[in-house]
């Protein structure tokens, strides 16, 4: 589904990733781990194409992600789920209205964003702050609102960084409970953190990365196997959890070249839009098809 091949980053000269190489399968759930900077949000940056590789070559389902034209590359953005370390919460909009704008953007009807927002914040038991701003937040609240803004749209891909670094225990294990019920639905999940509890909890393939290097690609914890104690206290947090929606959606992205985009819709009374400092991906020119979404899934090579 994803590979990076030989990929290097420099900024201002310094190489801050060097020579990478893996390769993220349908459905996994990752680890990506290491020291603060090690190269951890590079690599979330150039998956999200915020940036480019200075060398080498990411692909996605064999499409390289640095030669997308901007149409396919705002639906690639909309079919790909992320958790950002800082929330990027938009500060003048509630909790409710927070998470409905990813699907307002992508022009989806108004029964469709009431129905997932309210769906999603009932998974994420958010529906009792749905009016509540993000300065009235706690630090669990904020991460599971980001969280829901990031699925409410059913991504094939989510990218989450450091989503427990600014919360205590407790709403860690409740968070990571919530990303492996989504794993299990069929999302592919890439989890970038530092933290060592964190990883060993999961248990999941670790990627390690040091001066921008991987210096490691195995399954267990931080260092090495995870500890079994740990693994005990997710697996009696998992029994509060809130049991996972059924059916599972595609975990690939499907997409074609003139695929139609549509443009944000004017939205409802509940969710009108406000203005923010968000800056928006350029618009795809209509076509005559719709966007598609097939049980194979995979982008369609490009010619550019």
């Amino acid at each position: 589904m994803i590979s990076f091949t030989g990929v290097s980053k420099e900024y201002g000269g310094r190489e801050v990733l060097t020579d990478v190489n893996f390769q993220v399968n349908p459905g996994e759930f990752i680890c990506l781990t290491g020291p603060s900077g090690a190269g951890k949000s590079t690599i979330v940056h150039l998956l999200i194409r915020a940036d480019v590789p200075t060398n080498g070559m990411i692909e996605v389902d064999g499409a390289n992600l640095a030669k997308l034209p901007p149409p396919i590359l705002q639906l690639y953005r909309r079919r790909t789920g992320v958790v950002f370390q800082d929330y990027k919460l938009l500060p003048d909009r509630t909790v409710e209205e927070n998470i409905a704008f990813a699907l307002e953007v992508c022009g989806e009807p108004d029964e469709v964003v009431d129905e997932r927002t309210a769906e999603i914040m009932d998974r994420l038991q958010l529906s009792d702050r749905a009016d509540a701003f993000p300065s009235e937040l706690s630090g669990g609240e904020k991460t599971r609102t980001a969280l829901a803004r990031a699925l409410v749209h059913k991504p094939g891909i989510l990218i989450a960084d450091e989503p427990t670094g600014n919360i205590d225990p407790d709403q860690s294990i409740h968070i990571l409970n919530f990303l492996r019920q989504v794993n299990s639905e069929g999302t592919t999940v890439i989890l970038a953190t530092h933290d060592r509890s964190v990883v060993d909890a999961l248990g999941v393939r670790v990627i390690r990365l040091e001066n921008g290097k991987i210096v490691r690609d195995s399954i267990g914890g931080y260092v090495g196997e995870a500890t079994i104690e740990r693994r005990e206290i997710v697996k009696e947090a998992e029994k509060m959890e809130v049991a996972p929606e059924a059916p599972a959606h595609q975990s690939r992205i499907h997409l074609h070249r003139g695929t139609h985009v549509p443009k944000p819709r004017g939205g409802s009374h509940h969710h009108q839009k406000k203005a923010t400092h968000v800056e928006e991906a350029p618009e795809a020119r209509p076509s005559d098809e719709p966007p598609t979404t097939g049980t194979s899934g995979k982008i369609k090579p490009i010619a550019v």
